[in-house]
């Protein structure tokens, strides 16, 4: 009897044990099922948006990480179709303070895993005004990721999305994170108008880490209307890192002397510059830096000219600055006459009160011969009489010739 139930307890063990080993095996053999298909799924989840697992649209990509939860990358980057559907739907919404909050938060997640699909977002938004700032922030953007590419976008005319001035912004980009690339790179540009619009490119983020080397930069720069802005550029960062007084200083280390670039013309601007921004905040510093260098070719009278337009609070104020100035300074007559010009359209009557209550003299000859011109309309004796208070003969013999009065052409028969 004993041995009858020790049997039926030893089977109903090995029972037991036979359904709990199959069940295990079931449940392994059910996991790595799921396991399989779940990573065939994913392989072909990539497939269909890169062609294969290690390469994408993007320039110079190096592979799509692996993927995990939520269409994140590992790396905390979005994947390529998720980047589309953000971008676009930041660019179409109503509000601009979420618009900007949105564009800007993707632009800085910007890599070269989704370069490529940001850039075609962009190229299929609509036209206007905020779409093409934005853009012009993606090329900066896109510049620091990979400088040589952005840039190339922007100055080839079949890019799809292109504006004026596209060229400059990516160079600027780039110099933000590699100076001498950007540099070099636009050395090599053909097109002389476009490499000198670059170069200021590259200057804008120069002066924010380099300062010196902006303005030695700048001076190996042509003649341009792009290097006047790369020089406002420095006399601001000048005057916002190290005051006022680094104006004078950054004017007086340029030599004028040389004839590459035309280091004259770029000395007489920085000229003009410096004193603009100075005479009103410290006009002594601006006056003594005048009667410093009153002989000096740099100073021409357009430069004085301008300078009188800081110089006071009235046109008056203004043209007696250029009065005052010292004898010697050269272009002093010129830059009177100029703005005597200017009285004379602005108030003729008050003109003429300022100049009849001045100690005339060859500083006043060409404020004078301006007056005389436009008094010999109306009252000529009166023009006459301002003509012979010219000291230098011969701009006085030049005056008088062109008022004496026109002979009647006679007619042929």
């Amino acid at each position: 009897m004993k041995k009858l139930i020790l049997l039926n307890v030893f089977w109903a063990l090995v029972a037991i044990g036979a359904y709990f080993s199959g069940n295990k095996e079931e449940h392994g053999s059910s996991g790595q099922s799921s396991v399989e298909r779940s990573s065939a799924q994913y392989r072909d989840g990539i497939d269909s948006r890169t062609g294969s697992d290690n390469s994408s649209k993007s320039p110079g990509s190096k592979g799509i990480a692996r993927k995990s939860q939520n269409d994140q990358l590992e790396t905390g980057t979005i994947l390529s179709g998720e980047v589309s559907r953000r971008i676009s739907s930041a660019l179409a919404d109503p509000d601009p303070i979420r618009r900007n909050a949105s564009v800007a938060q993707m632009l800085l997640e910007l890599d070269q895993s989704n370069v490529a699909d940001m850039l075609s977002a962009f190229e299929n938004a609509p036209r206007g005004r905020d779409n093409d700032r934005f853009f012009n922030d993606f090329l900066f953007a896109w510049a620091r990721v990979s400088g040589e590419e952005a840039v190339k976008y922007a100055m080839d005319p079949e890019s799809p999305k292109r504006t004026r001035g596209d060229e400059m912004t990516a160079v600027s980009g780039w110099a933000a994170v590699d100076p001498d690339a950007a540099r070099q790179f636009v050395e090599g540009v053909e097109n002389s108008d476009v490499r000198q619009w670059m170069h200021l490119g590259v200057l804008k983020e120069m002066v924010q880490n380099n300062l010196d080397g902006a303005i030695s930069y700048s001076e190996q720069n042509v003649k341009s209307r792009a290097r006047g802005e790369q020089m406002d550029r420095i006399a601001d960062a000048l005057v916002a890192q190290r005051g006022e007084q680094a104006l004078i200083e950054w004017v007086n280390g340029i030599d004028h002397t040389k004839k590459e670039n035309d280091l004259l013309s770029y000395k007489n601007y920085a000229v003009r510059i410096a004193l603009d921004r100075t005479l009103k905040s410290n006009p002594d510093m601006a006056l003594q830096f005048v009667t410093d260098n009153a002989e000096q070719p740099f100073l021409s009278s357009e430069t004085l000219e301008r300078a009188s337009r800081a110089a006071g609070d009235s046109i008056q104020d203004e043209i007696q600055w250029l009065v005052d100035l010292p004898e010697q300074v050269k272009g002093q007559r010129h830059a009177i006459g100029e703005r005597f010009e200017d009285f004379i359209r602005d108030d003729f009557a008050g003109a003429g009160e300022w100049l009849a209550g001045q100690s005339l003299g060859p500083a006043y000859d060409e404020a004078i011969q301006d007056y005389a011109m436009s008094a010999a309309k109306d009252n000529p004796e009166a023009a006459l009489s301002w003509v012979n208070r010219i000291s230098d003969q011969r701009l006085k013999d030049y005056t008088l010739e062109r008022l004496k009065p026109k002979e009647p052409k006679v007619q042929e028969k």
